[in-house]
């Protein structure tokens, strides 16, 4: 079962790394372009996503940024 773990999240990854490379998209609109609608990638992204969380990643991606700076 691992096996299996790790390869789905491999392609999740490498899907979106393909994407990304897409500038004429905002990254809200690539997002929504890998979620089926009430599907595995909405579910997680409104669930996990929540004020909290959201806001906790906020302050570590501003941490970092600091730091790199």
């Amino acid at each position: 079962m691992p096996d299996t773990a790790d390869r789905y999240v491999r392609s999740l990854f490498q899907n979106a790394g393909r994407s990304l490379s897409d500038e004429t998209r905002p990254l809200h609109q690539l997002a929504a372009d890998h979620e089926t609608p009430k599907g595995n990638n909405e579910r997680i992204r409104t669930t996990w996503f929540d004020p909290a969380n959201a806001a906790a990643l906020k302050k570590a991606l501003d941490g970092l940024l600091a730091d790199l700076r």
